[in-house]
């Protein structure tokens, strides 16, 4: 197997507790246990993953104040790297011309 070949698996790979976890979703919607499972696999997923799973979580549950908490702090916590990634490159930059 490639190096790409294995990546892309390792990229397709969902774990067997988040199969399970969908498998009682399709039979009860509402089944907050495993919705848990799908939160907390979401929550160790890059934004650009995990947003369908956050998406289709308030679409079922669209009063919860706290599951609409869940989603914006994933989607502010991406904003924030960027930010940081930012300022930490003009603060680089200002410091090495600001002493050289």
């Amino acid at each position: 197997m490639s190096g790409d070949a294995a990546a892309e698996q390792a990229a397709e790979y969902v774990p067997e507790k988040v199969k399970k976890a969908e498998k009682k979703l399709e039979e009860n919607p509402y089944d907050l246990d495993a919705w848990s499972i799908l939160i907390r696999e979401a929550q160790n997923q890059p934004i650009d993953k995990a947003r369908k799973t956050y998406e289709r979580l308030v679409a079922q549950f669209p009063s919860s104040g706290r599951f609409w908490k869940l989603y914006i702090e994933a989607e502010v916590n991406i904003l924030f790297y960027f930010s940081y990634k930012h300022l930490m490159g003009i603060a680089a930059y200002t410091i090495a011309v600001k002493t050289s």
